[in-house]
């Protein structure tokens, strides 16, 4: 009997959804748990997975709207002795990406055995394993790995391993496939996804309901830097995931928390609602869109917690695998533009907390230390607020406590 593909309950306040792709052809032979079509809504981007192994049957085309509850295909179990016909991504015609060329030291280093989401991973960013450091068993490459090497590229160079991977990381943007150019060939209009949409529709809702305002600061990240120098190694063969930025910076936040609780609140109707935990929202700009997935607790979460969360939920982001819980009751955000190489700007709020904070490249300057120039690795940070609920001063308190803690990290260890 044929199984249907349904569309999966998705939040409360989620009806419909937009078919963005199909993973698999219409006859395709597909196995159990593997991915059949993108779901967009105006919150998230999804991907559906078969239930069973068989013969699929589309019922709905890309680019239609279709309910929660709406079967939008068929497998047939029956047939799944079958030879498979090909893939959408092996049938189109476009010239796939060349393979990085094999290293000589591949047995070594664990490159010939690269994992399928490594591979595309390594494939799609035009990567060379040979030079991506294996944390793995037996020195082999994991995701992880790959995300940490293409972070380093972006980042100031320093004597250190590349960094662990931040939730900012993305690949590079692939278009929508229907794209359709005007008479003269002088313009090309594509419809905007719904998470597209939604984005613009909050960007836009936050600019005229808050009071937003942005403070600024710069950061010495030298101590850091040094930090990891020092314990990277041993981090990793305790913890199994790589020390970098991003942990340092969830921990000063939720200690600028504790000692500046205005932050740590926002307003509902005329009531000021004060948040007494450290759910900690790190922006992902991904191929597929932005989103905004969530550190729970993040106060009791060591820093190879964090590190792991991070790592976990930006791959969960990549995969298009979060589920809506995972976007939802951020208190405070931080997004990372320095893997862009991003000097300085002003990140808009994500409701509904009342702050975000900046993060931008890491740049060597001459700075005064002890009535002294030197040269030191720096870093702009940019704080924008509700004005509404927070003043300049618990503002400006704020931020110089994130750098306090940035700049003499043993601060955090002792809560100090």
């Amino acid at each position: 009997m044929a199984v249907d593909v349904k569309i999966p309950e998705i939040g409360e306040s989620i009806n419909e959804g937009f078919l963005a792709e199909w993973s698999a052809k219409d006859g395709a032979i597909v196995e159990a748990e593997a991915p059949l079509l993108v779901l967009e809504t105006d919150k998230i981007t999804m991907t559906v997975t078969a239930e069973v192994a068989g013969k699929l049957e589309i019922l709905a085309a890309e680019g239609d709207t279709v309910q929660v509850g709406q079967a939008v295909a068929r497998i047939d179990p029956s047939a799944a002795g079958e030879t498979p016909p090909p893939k959408i991504e092996e049938a189109r015609t476009e010239t796939p990406p060349p393979s990085p060329a094999p290293s000589p030291a591949a047995s070594e280093t664990g490159v010939s055995g690269l994992s399928p989401a490594v591979r595309r991973l390594v494939d799609e960013n035009d990567l060379d394993p040979s030079k991506i450091e294996g944390t793995g068993k037996s020195g082999r490459i994991l995701k992880g790995d790959v995300l940490a090497h293409m972070e380093a590229d972006t980042s100031v160079p320093e004597p250190t391993s590349p960094a662990a991977p931040t939730a900012a990381t993305a690949a590079p943007p692939t278009p929508m496939p229907v794209v359709v150019p005007d008479a003269a060939g002088r313009q090309t209009r594509k419809p905007m996804s719904r998470l597209r949409q939604r984005l613009a529709e909050r960007l836009v809702e936050v600019q005229q309901t808050t009071a937003m305002l942005t403070t600024f600061n710069e950061v010495d990240m030298s101590r850091i830097m040094a930090l990891r120098s020092e314990y990277k190694q041993d981090f990793v063969d305790k913890h199994g995931v790589k020390l970098g930025f991003m942990s340092f910076f969830v921990k000063a936040v939720v200690d600028a928390l504790k000692t500046v609780s205005e932050v740590n609140a926002f307003i509902e109707g005329d009531e000021i609602v004060t948040n007494h935990y450290y759910d900690i929202g790190i922006a992902v700009s991904s191929q597929h869109g932005l989103v905004v997935p969530v550190i729970r607790e993040a106060d009791r979460l060591s820093m190879a917690g964090v590190e792991a969360s991070i790592a976990e939920l930006a791959g969960k982001a990549r995969d298009r695998s979060l589920e809506l819980k995972d976007l939802q009751g951020a208190v405070f955000t931080i997004t990372n533009g320095g893997i862009f190489g991003s000097v300085l700007s002003t990140p808009i709020l994500n409701p509904p907390g009342s702050a975000i904070l900046g993060m931008h490249t890491i740049k060597k300057r001459p700075i005064v230390v002890d009535d002294e120039i030197v040269i030191r690795p720096v870093m702009q940070l940019a704080m924008s607020y509700d004005h509404r609920i927070v003043d300049g001063k618990e503002a400006v308190t704020f931020l110089k406590r994130v750098v306090d803690c940035l700049e003499d990290p043993q601060r955090m260890l002792l809560e100090i």
